[in-house]
């Protein structure tokens, strides 16, 4: 029993590893680093994006960077998203921002074995709504 405790602590302590540098890769807008705590099925999905998997994920920093573009100059850095949680009630909602361009919102991320498997993202009614929509 002792060392099938030990394995689950090891799990769970490898999981919230994951989950930290995964949170740090979006917070610094690096999909490189992003991508290193991810598993192999990764998908994300911004509804007013579209939907993303570990091949594509760079794009989705291009798509949003371009649209963005549209209200004025930035830059990459600006599109670093904060993501802090889990919310209260919850073990896998985060409240997420980018406050390089005014976005705010929650995403629900989803953790394997193996890294983060999911993130599905929502935005507040916002400037990220009249950006995102323009070129849909």
């Amino acid at each position: 029993m002792l060392q099938r405790l030990d394995r689950a602590d090891r799990d769970d302590g490898m999981r919230q590893w994951l989950l930290d540098y995964y949170l740090a890769g979006w917070a610094a807008g690096d999909p490189v680093r992003i991508l290193d705590a991810t598993a192999p099925n990764y998908r994300f999905h911004d509804p007013l994006v579209g939907l993303f998997s570990r091949q594509t994920l760079a794009d989705y920093f291009d798509v949003l960077q371009a649209r963005c573009a549209l209200g004025g100059a930035i830059e990459r850095h600006d599109l670093g998203f904060i993501l802090c949680g889990p919310m209260s009630g919850s073990t896998d909602q985060f409240w997420r921002e980018a406050p390089g361009v005014g976005f705010t919102g929650i995403a629900q991320i989803a953790v394997g074995p193996y890294g983060v498997v999911a993130e599905r993202v929502a935005y507040d009614l916002n400037l990220a709504c009249d950006l995102l929509r323009r070129q849909r």
